[in-house]
């Protein structure tokens, strides 16, 4: 994700930027909430996606960061999630909704500053392992990302490198692979599979657009019951759970903002009062350690350093706002 202020221009332009900045921000943190679940969880999503063999019942000391770093022409940039599970190699994940030509050079940009982070005594950089997320169906998603990059000429000649970055298309992974994989917190995601009908579909037609509110209502509902199955079977802990059900909220709500045809916005405290007191005391039996103070505490300083605004941390894990300050 990139931010550039721009203070030239009319107002009402940098009122539409300020207005689209926010909206990605609020995925981004969206995303970033998703992705920050217990060790075990993370753990398969890595080996999962970069054809790792970490043992998910090992103590890793995962550590999650937010990197930020300004370029020369002042422009502030942000990795959506780097993730330290050892010291070297480090996993950068990049969330997107649709395609940017400039991804594999943005990539290259992060990489470098997380390198420069690592490097050693000035005579080898670690660039992390990257893989880019595109959420949705899109006819513009690449296969791959790939740039060429050439050295100056020395005495053995031209040096060139052809740096890849993995590209994941998330909307190819079908639900039962979810399930059979363990990876639990890509379940809300199946929302987006529903966006594309939406943009596809005339605002006048009443009939289609109630029906693809239903589906949406009916999609959630499933999500959630889903996830409560999995905390009843003990596979996933109280606060996963809570996250995928807090994460399956504010899609809906993201939905009904920015699709107001759809009526969600009505129906959305009703679907999410469901969500939450329907399933919210499943599993309590069971687990009782995973719900301790130390791991929410843990985990909300984990979400701050990746700018996770409190209020939401707050819903998320269930310390209070006075207490997650605390921890700042």
């Amino acid at each position: 994700m990139e931010e550039q202020k721009d203070t030239k221009g009319n107002g009402n332009t940098k009122e539409k930027e300020d207005n689209k900045q926010t909206k990605e921000i609020k995925m981004d943190e969206i995303m970033k909430l998703l992705f920050s679940v217990s060790n075990p969880l993370i753990i398969r999503i890595i080996n999962y996606f970069f054809n790792e063999n970490y043992d998910e019942n090992q103590d890793y000391p995962v550590v999650y960061t937010n990197k930020e770093s300004v370029s020369e022409d002042l422009k502030l940039s942000i990795a959506d999630m780097i993730i330290e599970v050892t010291a070297v190699p480090r996993f950068h994940f990049e969330f997107q909704l649709d395609q940017k030509n400039s991804m594999i050079l943005r990539m290259f940009e992060y990489g470098y500053q997380e390198a420069r982070k690592t490097e050693e005594a000035l005579e080898a950089l670690y660039f992390p392992k990257q893989a880019v997320l595109y959420l949705e169906e899109g006819k513009d998603a690449p296969d791959d990302l790939k740039l060429r990059v050439i050295f100056p000429i020395t005495d053995n000649g031209e040096q060139t490198v052809i740096y890849k970055v993995l590209v994941k298309k998330v909307w190819e992974i079908k639900r039962e692979e979810k399930i059979e994989k363990g990876l639990f917190m890509l379940l809300p995601l199946e929302l987006f599979k529903l966006r594309r009908q939406i943009e596809k579909t005339k605002t006048a037609d009443k009939e289609e657009y109630s029906r693809l509110s239903n589906e949406i209502k009916t999609a959630t509902i499933d999500i959630a019951k889903t996830a409560a199955a999995l905390r009843e079977e003990g596979k996933i802990s109280e606060e996963d759970y809570r996250k995928i059900i807090n994460v399956t909220g504010y899609l809906l709500e993201y939905f009904s903002r920015k699709y107001a045809d759809l009526r969600l916005r009505e129906e959305v405290p009703e679907v999410l009062e469901s969500l939450c007191e329907k399933y919210k005391n499943i599993g309590k039996q069971e687990g009782k350690q995973e719900g301790k103070q130390e791991e929410k505490q843990v985990n909300a300083k984990n979400l701050l350093l990746l700018g996770v605004p409190i209020e939401i941390i707050a819903k998320a894990i269930g310390l209070s706002e006075e207490d997650i300050k605390k921890l700042q």
